[in-house]
C-alpha cells in the first residue's frame, strides 16, 4: 500500500508542477484587459482597436522595421500588480495582433 501511495502521490506531485510551468507562459487567442475585464482584445485586432479596448502598454518595443522604414514587428507589454500578478506580452506584426503571451509573476 506504501509504495502505491508514494507512487500516486509523486504523480500527482509531477503533474501538478507541470501544469503550473505550462500555465506560467500562456498564448491564447484572447485577452481580458487588465483596466477592464468586461472587455475582450483578440487576435488580428489593428493595435488602435486594442488602445481603445486596453489603454496605454506599460512600455512598447520595436522588434524589427520593415523594408519602407514602417513598423513591422512591435510587442506592447501590459502589466498587471497584486495577488495575481501577471504580465501581457502582445505581438503586432504591421498593425495587426498576431500574438498574446501571458506570463504569470
Amino acid at each position: 500500500m506504501y509504495k502505491s501511495a508514494h507512487g500516486l502521490w509523486c504523480t500527482a506531485t509531477l503533474w501538478l508542477l507541470l501544469s503550473t510551468a505550462l500555465a506560467s507562459t500562456m498564448s491564447p487567442n484572447s485577452w481580458r484587459p487588465y483596466n477592464d475585464a468586461s472587455v475582450l482584445v483578440t487576435l488580428g485586432m489593428t493595435k488602435g482597436e486594442v488602445l481603445l479596448k486596453a489603454g496605454q502598454p506599460q512600455s512598447t518595443e520595436v522588434i524589427s522595421l520593415g523594408t519602407d522604414g514602417h513598423l513591422s514587428i512591435s510587442v506592447w507589454t501590459y502589466v498587471r500588480t497584486g495577488y495575481n500578478a501577471e504580465v501581457a506580452t502582445l505581438t503586432f506584426s504591421g498593425h495587426k495582433l498576431t500574438k498574446i503571451e501571458l506570463h504569470l509573476v
